[in-house]
């Protein structure tokens, strides 16, 4: 998984302009964050990538990094299995 894409594809799926997020961008500090985006995200990982993330486990997550990182070892495990 490439950490440009992911990027793009969260900018895309919120109608951020390209460039927005950055790892370091604070989840809950996106542009118009809310409840429904909350879920978005669940959807967006979900359709993207086949993995059914927990709303806990999105809540802890508090950087796009660690949400990356959370979608890459799911993703991984998931290609274990």
């Amino acid at each position: 998984m490439d950490v440009a894409e992911f990027l793009r594809q969260l900018e895309d799926q919120f109608g951020l302009t390209v460039g927005t997020l950055k790892l370091s961008s604070i989840v809950e500090e996106t542009p118009g964050w809310s409840s429904l985006m909350f879920l978005e995200l669940i959807a967006f990982v979900d359709d993207c990538y086949g993995i059914t993330v927990k709303p806990r486990q999105i809540h802890e997550c508090t950087t796009v990094a660690n949400l990356f990182s959370l979608v890459q070892s799911l993703s991984s495990s998931m290609a274990v299995a």
